[in-house]
């Protein structure tokens, strides 16, 4: 639903606006709130009218063969969406509309910038109807029938856009079946839109010559098609090329007098040469239309991938031929006379130039100058504590302070406080450190607190600057202050280092240096107190350590209602625990919101108020794109930001070897980061590079080696890779009990088909269910698990009913939480309830589909795998397969696709006997 305050398109089951953090009006309310609109029995699709208690007519937009379509208001969601009809004669096909149902489930999995989004099917007092998206303009036809025919430039510019949109629904196992120019919409922008996923391949509309009934419309059908084979990407190929074909041409390849006639075309004549319709048109984009319009499907272009590959040389071609060829006109004498002039002069000023070169180079070589100097790398070590044992966390945080000071100067690399952090209370001399990160520079030092006069008293910050060539002291100083002066303290430190290391510090950079972050003591020391809390929430972790934390920030802004730091720090926190499943709950999202507006309300220029608007958009709202564009916009300004972050959103938006050099990259700047060494050991994994990701987590676990999930996911390589149980056990035997390392010895187990062994091992659990970021543990269900393989099917349905009764309060209270609803169709499935089973699972991956998360989008693809073999949907439990095959996937062995995996898991047995499997 749209926000009343900001226009913001919510989901439909938030309670809070996600961009402003307002309370958003219920369905109810609004019903409540406008008594008189009330539906009439006659013209109930006149303009004006409501229909279904939510949708007002705005006008009729399409009368076609399948039904009307009219361009409404939504009032639930208080936007323009399409309202198309299903025509009675169809919906009262009950076969025909499961059929339908079933495909609309598929094709509302797309969502991409060039798919028209399809959002539910429903009936109204027995009319059925689905939405979709409205897309204002107008349809590709309709511009062919004024133009007459495109330029090459345009055609190849829609056509490419075309290709983007099915290569996106062809990975996720939808086929349009219906391509036609009639079903791609320009809109104002000029983007093309895909229309009517879904419709054309379930639906028998065309009676062709009362032979049969074939689906489809005849001038773009392909062979496949007419002749009833199995209709699979390369029909769409097909039609795409008749599209293109007459984008070009203005004419379509096959015109008959009836459609039978036409349809008869398609199966038995070659198109003719568009070049001869239109002779501007390349030779090699000719070759790709009629490739594409070739009747053998098999020699057709296999992939839409292959297609888009052609057109993008195509169009590098054309503006390339565009650049170079021009009019020629008679030549003057004039002209003539002028032309050699001017190429006398330019000859004159080409020599003047390589004499300069020349000189300038000889000057600079005859020098020996020496190259710009790399930046330098500076280490700054957790300040020691001498005072009280409880005052840990004040000098933690003078550490960090100074950190963030120095890590903003142009020509200084700053170690992450992450693996500086690592040295603290450490023994390790100055030459160990050197060599750990490869830095040119340590600072160190001490902080005392001394609390005599109350609160306050006054405070000693010992530091020294060390080179760590030769282990020398370039520079001391002892600050012996109030404690209102710890901010200067701070500042000035920054400042002497800067001077000794001979860092140019531009103006914007000093004032950032000297800045306060607030004038209140008190909410400065709730503020590190809060720091504090955080941390350890995620060392241990403790979600109650993040409560805490938020305790003392809601104190720090109550003392100092414009402590934007304590705001950015209360905002990341919330999108903390919403992204990693702690608390996933819209209020918890809407807090982050309205945290990381108060601190730009009071500092708009803040970075780290800009980042942690980065982090609501990647965590909060898996808005890629605009966490991509704030991080950058922070990066321009501070050159020297670790591109950590950066590294993360590219994976998650699929990019994954973009990803990997973001990561690496950050990792020099964050040497002993165990987590990020972890992480850059995931996407090997998740890329099925076993060998680099087993590197990766032995050197985190050189960092740390009491990390359990590196160990784990080593043990997963065994199987992963060479289907080997037997080593995964040894390693696995060697690993603390935990809930995670409970679920592999399962998954081994059961890979084994150790089926007593499993069952002995969920009877001797103390929890019936754990949750992890994007993983649901229920006791009930592993059980359901082992006697579905067992085919022990009344105990699988006992163990299943009672998953099922939890989940279901589960789902209830946590809506948008696609863990639930995945675990959930699974307990459908073992209880047969297919429709349910199939719903729940698709719920599941249409809230995080993998075109909006690469990483964590093919987990909720392979439940639905399963929830398909279990239901029987065996050719559709392959496509999910095949799928996940076809792309990277992490995190556990559970979540996992591989060859040889598929090859040992009995969850699969049911489609052994498939050839496709």
């Amino acid at each position: 639903m749209n926000c009343q305050k900001c226009q913001f398109e919510n989901p439909d089951d938030t309670r809070f606006c996600r961009m402003c953090a307002s309370p958003l009006q219920s369905l109810e309310e609004k019903i409540h709130s406008n008594p008189e609109k009330e539906d009439k029995p006659s013209d109930i699709f006149s303009p004006g009218r409501i229909f279904a208690r939510r949708f007002q007519i705005i006008e009729e937009i399409e009368n076609g063969g399948f039904g009307k379509a009219y361009r409404v208001v939504d009032e639930k969601l208080d936007e323009e969406v399409a309202l198309r009809i299903i025509q009675p004669e169809i919906a009262t096909q009950g076969k025909t509309l499961e059929q339908f149902r079933n495909e609309l489930r598929m094709a509302r999995q797309l969502v991409h910038k060039n798919i028209c989004r399809v959002y539910h099917l429903s009936e109204e007092k027995g009319i059925h109807y689905f939405t979709m998206e409205y897309i204002p303009g107008k349809d590709l036809k309709s511009m062919i029938r004024m133009t007459k025919q495109l330029s090459i430039k345009t055609a190849l510019n829609i056509a490419k856009q075309v290709c983007e949109g099915l290569a996106e629904a062809h990975r996720l196992g939808v086929v349009h079946g219906d391509l036609k120019s009639s079903s791609i919409k320009l809109d104002k922008q000029g983007n093309a839109r895909i229309m009517d996923f879904g419709i054309s391949r379930s639906l028998e509309t065309k009676e062709i010559n009362g032979a049969g009934i074939i689906t489809g419309t005849p001038e773009y059908m392909s062979p496949d098609l007419v002749e009833t084979k199995e209709v699979d990407k390369r029909s769409d190929i097909y039609s795409l090329g008749v599209t293109l074909y007459e984008m070009v041409t203005g004419q379509l390849p096959f015109k008959g007098k009836t459609p039978f006639n036409t349809i008869l075309k398609h199966k038995t004549e070659a198109p003719p040469d568009p070049r001869k319709l239109n002779a501007q048109i390349p030779e090699d984009l000719s070759r790709v239309i009629l490739k594409c319009l070739d009747k053998n499907r098999e020699k057709r272009y296999q992939n839409i991938e292959n297609v888009l590959f052609e057109l993008n040389q195509l169009e590098k071609d054309t503006s390339s031929t565009e650049r170079i060829h021009f009019e020629k006109k008679p030549i003057t004498l004039k002209e003539t006379t002028f032309g050699l002039r001017k190429r006398w002069l330019m000859m004159i000023a080409l020599f003047i130039v390589i004499i300069g070169v020349g000189i300038i180079l000889a000057y600079f070589s005859s020098g020996n100058p020496k190259p710009t100097p790399a930046a330098k790398m500076l280490v700054i070590l957790p300040f020691d504590n001498l005072g009280l044992p409880e005052d840990g966390y004040f000098a933690d945080g003078i550490t960090d302070e100074v950190t963030s000071r120095l890590s903003a100067l142009a020509g200084l690399n700053v170690i992450s406080r992450t693996s500086a952090s690592r040295y603290k209370n450490s023994d390790k001399t100055i030459k160990q450190i050197r060599e750990e990160l490869g830095v040119d520079y340590v600072l160190e030092g001490s902080v005392r607190w001394d609390r005599n006069n109350g609160d306050k008293g006054r405070v000693r910050v010992s530091t020294q600057l060390i080179s760590v060539d030769d282990d020398t002291h370039i520079w001391s100083e002892t600050y012996d202050r109030v404690i209102e002066d710890i901010f200067s303290v701070q500042s000035e430190i920054a400042e002497q280092v800067a001077k000794q290391l001979d860092l140019t510090v531009l103006i914007p950079e000093r004032a950032a240096m000297h800045t306060k972050p607030t004038q209140n003591l008190k909410a400065y020391d709730l503020y590190l107190r809060a720091m504090e809390h955080e941390n350890k929430g995620w060392s241990y972790p403790d979600e109650q350590e993040f409560e805490r934390a938020i305790e003392m920030l809601d104190k720090a802004t109550d003392v100092d209602p414009d402590f934007a730091q304590a705001y950015v720090r209360k905002s990341i926190v919330h999108s903390r625990m919403y992204f990693f499943g702690i608390d996933r709950t819209e209020e918890r999202l809407s807090k982050s919101r309205e945290a990381v507006n108060r601190a730009l309300e009071i500092q708009p220029d803040l970075p780290d108020a800009l980042m942690a608007l980065a982090f609501y958009y990647y965590w909060g709202l898996l808005d890629y794109d605009r966490a991509l564009e704030t991080f950058e916009s922070v990066q321009k300004a501070f050159p020297n930001l670790s591109p950590e972050l950066l590294g993360y959103i590219h994976r998650r938006q699929g990019k994954w070897e973009q990803s990997l050099g973001m990561m690496e990259k950050a990792f020099k700047l964050n040497p002993r980061y165990s987590q990020l060494a972890y992480e850059i050991g995931l996407s090997y994994l998740a890329m099925r590079r076993y060998e680099q990701a087993e590197e990766w987590f032995d050197r985190t676990l050189s960092l740390n080696p009491k990390r359990l999930k590196p160990q784990l996911a080593k043990a997963a390589i065994c199987v992963l890779s060479k289907g080997d149980t037997k080593q995964a056990r040894a390693l696995l035997s060697t690993l603390p009990q935990h809930r995670l390392t409970d679920c592999t010895w399962f998954t081994l187990d059961m890979l084994e088909r150790n089926y007593q062994d499993v069952l002995d091992r969920l009877n001797s659990l103390s929890y019936d269910s754990f949750e992890e970021q994007h993983f649901y543990f229920h006791k009930n269900l592993a059980y359901a698990s082992v006697y579905q393989v067992k085919k022990d099917f009344s105990s699988m349905k006992t163990q299943a009913d009672l998953a099922r009764i939890a989940l279901e309060k589960t789902v209830e209270k946590h809506p948008g939480d696609p863990r639930f609803y995945a675990a959930l169709g699974l307990a459908y499935a073992y209880l047969g309830l297919k429709a349910e089973a199939i719903q729940q699972g698709n719920r599941a991956v249409d809230l995080y589909p993998v075109s909006k998360d690469a990483v964590l989008g093919p987990v909720y693809v392979l439940n639905l795998a399963r929830i398909y073999a279990i239901t029987g949907e065996y050719d559709l439990a392959i496509d999910q397969l095949e799928y996940l095959l076809s792309i990277p996937s992490c995190e556990f062995l559970w979540q996992l696709v591989s060859v040889p995996l598929l090859q040992l898991d009995p969850q699969w047995d049911t489609l052994r006997d498939y050839p496709r499997f």
